[in-house]
Parts: C-alpha cells; sequence; structure tokens
C-alpha cells in the first residue's frame, strides 16, 4: 500500500484529466462552440458560424501532493527511487484530502450557425456538439489516513502521524469515476431587446451513451490500525458498485470490452442558460451609402454582459458487475501486511466479496453527471480590453457517493480580443485552495492555453494543472461591399 495515494493521483494525471476547460474563453461573446457546455445562450453571437475541428482539454486537481512541475513533462521520473523525497511534498493543514482528473475532447465538425431577420441575422443560433468525457474523484480522505499511505503504513508514517492503536473515522470516504459520450443539440434565441437591454436564452438536450463507471463510498468508516500491517473495522457499511466489463480476468480483456456500449443504456440530459446583455450603442445593424459602397450587417459587441447557466443535468445507468453492492464489515485483526493483487483491480474485488459481507445486491446502479451551475460577469472597457468575472459551482450532492463531479473555481479574466485574436489571462481560486495565473491566446483558427501557466512552467510544485488547446474554422460578420452601377441606378 505503499505511495498508494501518490501513485492514484499520478495516475489520474497519466489517463488523461472536466474542471474548467477553456477558462480564459468562459463568459466569452468570441467562444462559439468551444464553451457552449459553459452556457448554451450563444444566440446574438457575432459569428455567422464556428465549426470545431478538434478540441480537447485535460485537468487534474488535488489539495494534498504537490509535484515538481518536472513531472508533468517527464512522467518516467515517477520511476525514480528516491520519487517521493525529491520530487513531491505535502500540503499538511488539518484537512481532508481530496483529487480530481477530467477530460473533454470535442469532437470534428461540432458546431454553431447563426440566422434571422435582415436587421437583426444573429437572433438565433441552433449548433450540434458531442463530447468524450471522464471524470475521477477521490473524496474527503482524512489527513492521518492521506499521510500515512504517503510514509507507506510503517515506521516513518507511524513517527509522522502516530496513526497505531487510534480509532480513526473517514466520514463520506469515496473514490468514483465515470467515462461517457454526450451527443447534443443546442438551439439559442433572444427573447426581449428593447433599448439598450437583450436578454437571449438558451437549451442543449444531450443523449447520454455511458462507457464505464463505479464508485466505493461509506458514508461512516470507523478502523484502526493495532500493530503495523493488521487491520480493524468496525461496524461500517460500504456501497461499491462499478459497471459490467470494467473488471475481468478473462484472456480476451481490453479496452474495447471496458468501453462498451453493451454495459449500459443510453439515457438523456440537458443544458440550460441565460444571457443578459447591455449595449448603449444601438447601431447594430447598419445600411449606410458610403462612396458608392454599402456596409453589411455588422453586429456591435455588448458593453456588459451576464449569464447563468447550469450544465449536466442528468445521470446515467449500468448493468451492475458481479461483486457489486452494499456491504457491512465488522473485521478484527485482518492482516494486510503482505496483501497482493495479481490480477490488479479484480483483485480488490474479490477480496472485498470475500472479507466483507452482502446486505444488498443490484442487478443495475445509477451515476449522477458533474452537473455544475455557472455564472459570470463580461465587462468590455473599451478598444477591446475588458475582464470577465466567472465562477463554476460543482457541489457533490448525492447521498450515496454516486456522483463525479468537478472542482469549484472562481475566475477573474483580463482579456484583449477582436474576432480573429484574443488574449485571456485567467486569475482563479479553487474549492481545494489553489491559486492559478493561466494564459489562452485565440489566432485565428487556433485556441491553446493552460489554466495555470505558472504550474505548467515556473511553480516549484503544482497541486493542479489544466491544457486546452482546439483547431476551428470560423466565420463572423463581415461589412459587404457593393459597387453602385450610375447608368442603372442601383447597386450591382
Amino acid at each position: 500500500m505503499k505511495r498508494l495515494l501518490i501513485t492514484f493521483v499520478v495516475a489520474l494525471c497519466a489517463i488523461g484529466t472536466q474542471a474548467q476547460f477553456f477558462t480564459g474563453l468562459n463568459g466569452s461573446q468570441y467562444a462559439g462552440i468551444t464553451t457552449v457546455d459553459f452556457n448554451p445562450a450563444i444566440a446574438n453571437s457575432p459569428f455567422i458560424a464556428d465549426i470545431n475541428l478538434i478540441g480537447v482539454g485535460v485537468a487534474a486537481n488535488n489539495n494534498y501532493v504537490g509535484f515538481d512541475h518536472r513531472v508533468l513533462f517527464h512522467p518516467s521520473i515517477v520511476n525514480d527511487g528516491n520519487f517521493q523525497n525529491d520530487y513531491t511534498t505535502e500540503r499538511v493543514n488539518g484537512k481532508v484530502k481530496d483529487a480530481y482528473a477530467g477530460t473533454t475532447v470535442q469532437g470534428p465538425l461540432s458546431f454553431m450557425f447563426s440566422f434571422g431577420p435582415k436587421k437583426h441575422r444573429n437572433r438565433n443560433a441552433i449548433g450540434f456538439s458531442y463530447h468524450f468525457n471522464s471524470v475521477a474523484n477521490i473524496d474527503n480522505v482524512n489527513e492521518p489516513l492521506a499521510r500515512s499511505i504517503y510514509y507507506g503504513l510503517g515506521t516513518n508514517a507511524q513517527a509522522a502521524t502516530h496513526f497505531l492503536n487510534q480509532n480513526l473515522t473517514d466520514v463520506r470516504l469515496g473514490l468514483k469515476t465515470l467515462a461517457w459520450t454526450d451527443f447534443g443539440i443546442t438551439y439559442s434565441r433572444v427573447i426581449y431587446e428593447k433599448g439598450d437591454n437583450l436578454i437571449k436564452v438558451g437549451g442543449t438536450l444531450k443523449l447520454l451513451e455511458p462507457l464505464a463507471g463505479g464508485f466505493i463510498y461509506s458514508k461512516y468508516l470507523s478502523y484502526k490500525w493495532p500493530e503495523y500491517g493488521v487491520l480493524n473495522i468496525n461496524k461500517s457499511s460500504v456501497n461499491y458498485s462499478y459497471s459490467q466489463g470494467i473488471i475481468t480476468s478473462a484472456p480476451q480483456y481490453s479496452v474495447q470490452n471496458m468501453l462498451s456500449y453493451k454495459n449500459a443504456s443510453p439515457s438523456l440530459a440537458a443544458d440550460m442558460g441565460v444571457v443578459y446583455e447591455w449595449n448603449p450603442d444601438k447601431s447594430k445593424d447598419v445600411m449606410e451609402m458610403d462612396c458608392g459602397t454599402t456596409s453589411g450587417y455588422v453586429p456591435k459587441p455588448y458593453k456588459l454582459a451576464a449569464g447563468v447557466s447550469i450544465i449536466d443535468f442528468g445521470a446515467v445507468r449500468f448493468k451492475e458487475g458481479a461483486n457489486g453492492g452494499n456491504y457491512y464489515a465488522n473485521i478484527q485483526d485482518w492482516s494486510v501486511a503482505h496483501a497482493q493483487f495479481p490480477n490488479g483491480i479484480q483483485s480488490f474485488s474479490d477480496t472485498i466479496n470475500s472479507r466483507f459481507q452482502y446486505t444488498q445486491n443490484k442487478n443495475s446502479f445509477t451515476m449522477w453527471l458533474p452537473t455544475r451551475f455557472n455564472l459570470f460577469v463580461d465587462y468590455n472597457i473599451k478598444y477591446g480590453f475588458g475582464v470577465i468575472l466567472s465562477s463554476t459551482i460543482s457541489p457533490n450532492m448525492s447521498p450515496y457517493g454516486n456522483m463525479v463531479h468537478d472542482v469549484t473555481v472562481f475566475t477573474a479574466t483580463g482579456k484583449y480580443e477582436h474576432k480573429w485574436f484574443g488574449v485571456y489571462v485567467p486569475v482563479s481560486y479553487d474549492i481545494y485552495g489553489n491559486p492559478s495565473l493561466g494564459l489562452t491566446m485565440r489566432i485565428g483558427p487556433l485556441v491553446i492555453g493552460s489554466q495555470d501557466i505558472l504550474g505548467l512552467l515556473m511553480k516549484k510544485y503544482a497541486y493542479n494543472e489544466e491544457v486546452h488547446a482546439a483547431l476551428k474554422v470560423t466565420i463572423p460578420y463581415h461589412k459587404v461591399h457593393h459597387k453602385y452601377d450610375v447608368r442603372f441606378n442601383r447597386e450591382t
């Protein structure tokens, strides 16, 4: 069990890690289809069309172990014999420890386009997008347990935490993971426009295809280590579920078998959003004669926008694996010093089944998506400069431990943006206590950046990291020039 917690956090980072991706763009009027899963109210856009060729976001976050930033560029360092001493550090503050990892990939040819009457051609917007998503969480590991695992549950751990013969408890201790694909149709329109004020709404209906998922959760776990390698678990209940195909020792095992649509049924989810815009300059659709030319429809950027949305409201249901269910444990003098798991997760599952007492067996189980509430205020100061204040609140709401979740984060982003170019500098602080300074750049069809460029390049130790990139085809509204033919007194 030595370095179990560190190994798991590193593994989360390595497998591809829904924190807030494209943080700098969230709330920007130039985000287009890229951040439709931040707020689906995408009408009144400066784009005629926005087509994604590929978009990827990867994130990992924890509040306990800091990793030397060199590990991000050279993962093989993990195999160094002095890895723990030379490349990691602890955050010891008496609080429970949590970890998160998430990935999203927006599929090619996800798109949005605007349409409407001649004097407001972007009044409506429709979009289609699809994503591959994965989220993993470790929640509410008490500090003595986290530190004992960090030091290997031996003499070093005893010197640091004095864990032997202590009556220890973990409340709402959980480990969970979920992978799924979604296919969403978005419709958005302006529902109110009067004077300087405009309100638009939007919604996305998603078809969900679950791939794999599972969780282990204890509402109240009571245990004691009477000596090294000996564990007592006292009158504790554990919920343990996993999808069929995720655990098997069969020779035909493969990733394709695990990530199979046959192990779950499709379901639905929804995103909903509303945005208010204030624009004191109402010359949004100007058709002017000027030296023999006319100017086509050119939407005017708003001065101020504010929005709120709820994202990924829904759940998926899996077929239960063979050993899944609810368990009860009252185990004394369990020798775990030489515990081995030759078949990986399969061996762990067999151990749970043999040591713990079944209380309920289920044929299926539900996992909730990482429902989150997004808010933003976008203020354009002048000449393309402005600031965006945004937050993502992702509560862990399920009382049964079967809900994955993102990391709640609050962000202030300084920006300079134009229809073909943008620079965004987000300063954020998350619920794990991690401050970040990031950078996102939008250069024509390319978007690239990181939520914490300091952690990626400069911080000695990083507790969180996120990188994102997208390649798109964007068609903004633009001036259309017509020659004026005096012979026929008409435009040509």
